[in-house]
């Protein structure tokens, strides 16, 4: 967002992930950055105790409140705005090195699948 284009509550300029359009008059909880949302869609198991499976679709994004110092990486469901994940951008990173870990210990070592029956 350019200097002239800035509402004057915006201090600073956005940081360069940010792609939300900010205003003069937007509401002081509306007031803060957002990178454009990622979308994962894929497949959800749907409880502890059952093989069930369900669509999904998850939002991932990184935002900040204006004039703070924290990035966070949001994770949300899109059919459920609650629960919201947010991690600091280091526990972020922490996480993805952790799912490459067991993605790559599940590529390793899976199970060789059986030739189906006809």
């Amino acid at each position: 967002m350019e200097h002239e284009d800035r509402p004057r509550w915006l201090a600073e300029p956005c940081p360069a992930w940010c792609t939300r359009e900010h205003r003069d008059a937007d509401h002081p909880e509306d007031r803060y950055h957002q990178s454009e949302a990622s979308i994962v869609v894929g497949v959800q198991r749907t409880g502890p105790e059952t093989s069930g499976r369900a669509p999904l679709e998850l939002a991932i994004w990184i935002g900040s409140d204006v004039d703070a110092d924290a990035e966070w990486l949001t994770l949300e469901a899109l059919e459920h705005a609650v629960p919201r994940i947010r991690l600091t951008i280091e526990t972020a990173t922490a996480l993805r090195d952790q799912l490459d870990h067991q993605l790559m210990l599940h590529k390793r070592h899976r199970r060789p699948t059986l030739p189906s029956r006809r």
